[in-house]
């Protein structure tokens, strides 16, 4: 008896200290939260913080802002019901609320697909809240009907989320995306993108935009998992200078070439980002760097103001390549999409 009651002890234990390792468990993203958010010990047990599938869940009720009117994932539709939405505007293959148009074949039905809008409105909320960007435009998002299609109309493949350009997005299938369990991340990747090319009159260095898109998109736990395939060769680490040529160029005709430095250099531009918000201000101080850029102070003045450091000098402190990965170089058994008691 003495010996079973240890057993379901340890088992009691062991199944506590899991539950406090998943994804959505972890500190959210805000403007005042404590940064770094996780301890390097936390960060290492629990992986990258991910809070973009738990709306999936059972359990889970939209955000409602200061007014108490509802956003986000459910205010659209619950339940598979359509929930009622002043400015929300449904017609045959076309959905618009506020800033956001998605085009969708109308053989959908309206809940199937309105979550695609939900998502859009959603990240919008959360990163004009964040970082003190708004744009003045309207992004209309085209939903193809499959990966073909896809592939046709962007000329790149899955590994790649989304095209943009200027105010048109075309997505991967959203419900491939939904598939995959990455359509939270690939909309507030598109989100953040938009209003960072559409609202800075200045481009940011590609290892900062493309770290911010993927940070603020909560994409790291599958990142780092993407890593498990390349490892092999090597250390799946690139120099800011790399990143920055890589994601420069237009989509590389070799595929596997293509997902390859796509995603090294997506990974280590993220590194770059984490490590430049958790560690050197958080959200506030990324805010008033963007707030400045966003004014037309040039961007090494900006840096240098709230950085202490010109852009050059800021990108060789995070270098990935001498900074090393916070989790490690170990595959890790994240499964951010399942609920916790189900892992």
């Amino acid at each position: 008896m003495t010996r079973l009651f240890l057993v379901l002890v340890i088992v009691l234990l062991c199944t506590a200290a899991f539950a406090e390792t998943h994804p959505n468990d972890m500190p959210k993203m805000e403007l005042d939260a404590s940064y770094p958010r996780l301890s390097a010990d936390e960060l290492a047990a629990s992986g990258f913080p991910d809070h973009l599938h738990a709306y999936w869940w059972p359990s889970h009720q939209p955000e409602a802002d200061a007014d108490g009117r509802i956003y986000g994932a459910g205010s659209f539709c619950s339940r598979k019901q359509l929930v009622e939405q002043d400015g929300l505007i449904i017609e045959p293959g076309r959905f618009s609320y506020g800033d956001f148009v998605t085009i969708q074949n109308q053989a959908y039905k309206t809940c199937d697909i309105l979550p695609l809008l939900e998502n859009l409105v959603w990240a919008n909320h959360e990163f004009s809240q964040l970082l003190g960007l708004v744009c003045q435009d309207t992004l209309t998002v085209i939903s193809p009907d499959n990966i073909p299609q896809y592939r046709e109309q962007t000329g790149q493949d899955i590994w790649r989320l989304y095209k943009l350009k200027g105010n048109l997005a075309i997505i991967e299938p959203y419900g491939t995306l939904q598939a995959r369990t990455l359509d939270g991340h690939g909309i507030f990747m598109l989100v953040a993108d938009w209003l960072l090319k559409e609202s800075l009159p200045q481009d940011l260095p590609g290892w900062l935009h493309s770290g911010l898109v993927h940070y603020l998109g909560q994409n790291g736990v599958h990142l780092s998992n993407y890593m498990l395939e390349f490892r092999p060769q090597g250390s799946v680490l690139y120099s800011p200078s790399l990143v920055n040529h890589i994601l420069g160029q237009p989509v590389d005709p070799d595929p596997g070439r293509d997902r390859e430095m796509f995603r090294r250099a997506n990974y280590s531009a993220f590194l770059m980002t984490w490590d430049l918000v958790e560690n050197n201000g958080g959200i506030r101080c990324l805010r008033d760097f963007l707030v400045l850029v966003s004014q037309n102070v040039d961007i090494d003045k900006a840096s240098k103001k709230v950085y202490g450091l010109t852009m050059d000098e800021l990108a060789a402190k995070l270098d990935p390549v001498t900074a090393g990965e916070p989790l490690g170089e170990n595959y890790q058994n994240r499964r951010p999409a399942h609920p916790p008691q189900e892992r």
